[in-house]
């Protein structure tokens, strides 16, 4: 049997990186659907967008997880390891912001990379469009929606089976991408896919600066710019929860402004009051959720047709959700009542509940859950109804949901647009006419044999 193909992925995401290794029979590259994640290894440190003024130190912090993956693909597999970096949100806050420093930090890793010996096909800058259909890819791919292995032992597209759709929340930026019922009407929200002979419409919008990191600090802006002084009354937080940094801290991306009065080195004080009324209003503070009359949307004006279907939740959703043990299906009440509860707790309270989390994680259970709650019903446009349609998953089938098993097996050309070739039958007739030629071969083989063995019977008697 032949080896198996290794493929590497770097996920440089805006708060981290991380690499994921796959696997899958080297004879069945086109079509076939096998892939399984052998390892996914955490970069140590920030996302590589941190590293804008030492790029050298973006490449270097790869190195580990890059030695890790040299010793799980065969020494004889890696020249042909297909490996591949994607920078998503975080590096498209730099590129605005600084496209020099960008670039920079892109040359960097790709240096890195190249150091080993893989096939390494570059790092990029994804858009947010593609971030949200490799997303879409690889839920479908897992969940075998677009194609599923059948008990003929074929390759077949699933009947009557609907399309997944797929909702990524990231530290800078969150996507939605589904198969609406109607066509979509905007164009730049219109992505268009024919895989395995099927085609595919989809309506596809990432928004920057509203993954939870940015949103999060968009948040603490407000509240700062809301305030006349230095002391700043933030209801999200847990109330006795005090920290303080300063105003460049605090303004140090794209996504906030600061005002022209501020002074860069002034020590800002927050203080938590665990007021979740007031929680959910500065919240709603961060989106226009009027849509006007010229189509339906999602928020700021941005297009969105109704949300339609089954849809799969992950990364920031997933995670934040999961620490309020809220991913196992539960009603939208019983949701709301235990954020409410989150909400409502105190700093010794909040400690006391989740006594092995970091200062970070406790401070921002609330905000980061409201924030989800709010980008969902209010954002999105889900409701009660259509609640138990989104399923929050970390993995299926042991991969982890994301957009680098879909960014990979699009590059590999893993997913044909036509389906994959059957074996085809020989007709019944041609059977037939082949089995009745071998009968016939076989008596005239042996009729020969029979008239020679006579013959050399008949010589030998005679010379007798």
């Amino acid at each position: 049997p032949l080896s198996p193909q290794y493929g590497l992925v770097f996920d440089a995401g805006s708060t981290h990186t991380s690499l994921y290794i796959y696997r899958w029979p080297a004879d069945k590259e086109n079509g076939t659907g096998i892939v399984s994640q052998v390892e996914a290894c955490s970069v140590s440190g920030p996302g590589i967008s941190s590293y804008a003024e030492d790029p050298v130190g973006a490449g270097a912090s790869l190195k580990p997880c890059l030695d890790k993956a040299m010793k799980i693909v065969p020494a004889e597999e890696q020249r042909d390891t297909p490996t591949y970096l994607g920078a998503t949100a975080g590096m498209r806050l730099l590129r605005e912001e600084n496209s020099t420093k960008a670039e920079q930090v892109l040359a960097e890793v790709s240096k890195a990379i190249g150091e080993y010996p893989v096939d390494f096909r570059g790092a990029r800058i994804l858009t947010g469009s593609e971030e949200g259909s490799f997303g879409w890819i690889t839920v479908n791919y897992l969940l075998e929606t677009l194609v599923k292995f059948s008990f003929a032992e074929k390759w077949e597209h699933p009947q009557d089976t609907e399309v997944l759709g797929a909702l990524d929340l990231g530290g800078a930026s969150t996507q939605i991408t589904f198969q609406p019922r109607v066509p979509v009407q905007d164009g730049n929200a219109s992505v268009f896919f024919r895989l395995y002979g099927t085609n595919y419409s989809l309506y596809s919008h990432s928004y920057l600066c509203y993954g939870q990191t940015q949103a999060l600090k968009m948040l603490l802006a407000a509240l700062h710019q809301a305030s006349s002084s230095a002391q700043i009354s933030h209801p999200c937080y847990p109330q006795g929860y005090q920290e303080n940094l300063t105003v460049a801290e605090l303004y140090d991306s794209p996504c906030v402004r600061a005002p022209s009065s501020a002074s860069p080195g002034l020590v800002l004080t927050v203080t938590g009051t665990g007021d979740p009324a007031a929680c959910g209003t500065a919240i709603q503070g961060l989106f226009n959720f009027s849509c006007g009359a010229q189509w339906p949307c999602g928020f700021n004006g941005v297009y969105q047709p109704p949300v339609q279907g089954q849809f799969f939740a992950f990364s920031g959703f997933y995670y934040s959700l999961h620490f309020l043990n809220l991913t196992e299906g539960q009603s939208l009440r019983s949701v709301n009542a235990t954020i409410r509860q989150i909400c409502t707790s105190s700093w010794k309270q909040v400690q006391e509940l989740f006594p092995t989390a970091s200062r970070t994680q406790l401070r921002d259970a609330c905000t980061a859950s409201s924030y989800i709650l709010t980008l969902l019903l209010q954002g999105y446009k889900f409701n009660y109804t259509t609640w138990p349609n989104i399923h929050f998953v970390q993995q299926v089938a042991n991969i982890d949901v994301g957009w680098t098993l879909g960014y990979m097996l699009n590059l590999t050309n893993m997913i044909p647009s036509e389906p994959p070739a059957a074996a085809t039958e020989l007709p019944r007739s041609i059977w037939i006419a082949a089995t009745v030629l071998l009968a016939i071969m076989l008596i005239l083989t042996f009729c020969l044999l029979t008239a020679t063995c006579c013959q050399r019977n008949s010589l030998v008697y005679e010379q007798l």
